[in-house]
């Protein structure tokens, strides 16, 4: 309640920026989300054909058992070789309880279009194919990036509602209707101050009357 002449109660802020938390976090987990659908592993595309359909930009060659050495040339549509070399470390992706093995991968960003891929290999009876570059480093990012978002941006606009909501409650609690009325009294203690600076009249001076018990006044 608020009285004529009375300050404009001062609204905060804290509710406002929640909302905002709210709304980068949705924006934040949505760009995840896609980065998933986007870095997710797909089955790939065997080679026993020779050519390779990409839709995509980037090549992985993939082999059913580990290979060091791919024995594996690709050249583009044109006839032009592209250069392939191993992966930096060990990646594998399990696509419908198969296990894919990378092999290779382009060493430079190739466009989608089709590609003709071929792997001699005698000394194993490892299975290759390919599809468009993906990392499984890239597919575990994405996954650990929605859920410490979703987690970060929920808890911080969940702590500033919380915030808000006591300040407001603070600020919302009735005042000392009489501030200046003395506290209940206290043995040793005066409830008032006592008073400083009075003057009091003298007393009249004593005359007591005759008394007929007394000789001398008789």
């Amino acid at each position: 309640m608020t009285y004529p002449g009375a300050p404009a109660e001062k609204k905060s802020i804290l509710p406002k920026i929640a909302v905002a938390c709210f709304v980068v976090g949705a924006l934040v987990v949505g760009f995840f989300v896609w980065r998933i659908v986007v870095t997710a592993p797909r089955t790939p595309q065997p080679i026993e054909d020779g050519v390779v359909h990409l839709t995509k930009e980037g090549l992985t060659i993939y082999a059913s058992i580990p290979v060091l050495t791919p024995p594996c040339e690709v050249q583009d549509a044109d006839g032009n070789d592209v250069p392939i070399k191993p992966p930096t470390g060990s990646e594998t992706i399990t696509i419908n309880g198969e296990n894919w093995y990378v092999v290779a991968r382009s060493t430079r960003t190739v466009p989608a279009g089709d590609y003709s891929i071929s792997c001699t290999d005698d000394e194993t009876s490892a299975t290759y194919a390919a599809g468009p570059k993906s990392s499984v480093v890239a597919f575990v990012l994405s996954i650990l990036g929605t859920v410490f978002s979703f987690l970060i941006f929920l808890g911080l606009g969940i702590t500033l509602l919380t915030v808000g909501a006591v300040k407001k409650r603070r600020r919302n609690r009735p005042a000392n209707t009489f501030p200046n009325q003395p506290g209940p009294y206290q043995p040793g203690t005066y409830p008032y101050p006592p008073p400083q600076n009075h003057t009091f009249p003298e007393p009249p001076p004593y005359n007591p009357g005759p008394n007929p018990d007394r000789p001398q006044d008789r």
